[in-house]
């Protein structure tokens, strides 16, 4: 009975970090910045944001989300808010997700 349990709350309660990578306008990158931890989507918790240096002083936006593994269109509901987002070079790609527990 208990391996069931176990079983059964593993299954429904697991959450993945979903990272996006942002491409901003170098002089708004501080206002995306804002704008990307000011979103809010039930059942996603922002988690971290790096900005990555790629080459002449231009840097993109690495942003890390929790979310419910089990959830469906919350993905989609993600980008669409980040692609709302003004001073965008590009449209917000996912570039990775992991389940974290």
């Amino acid at each position: 009975m208990w391996l069931y349990w176990a079983l059964n709350w593993m299954i429904n309660m697991g959450k993945a970090m979903v990272i996006f990578k942002i491409s901003p306008q170098p002089e708004n990158i501080n206002e995306v910045e804002a704008a990307v931890k000011a979103i809010s989507i039930p059942d996603v918790k922002f988690q971290d944001i790096k900005r990555v240096p790629i080459a002449f002083g231009i840097e993109i936006i690495k942003v890390g989300f929790i979310v419910p593994d089990k959830t469906d269109g919350i993905i989609p509901a993600i980008e669409e808010a980040l692609n709302k987002i003004e001073g965008l070079t590009q449209e917000a790609e996912m570039e990775g997700a992991t389940l974290i527990s």
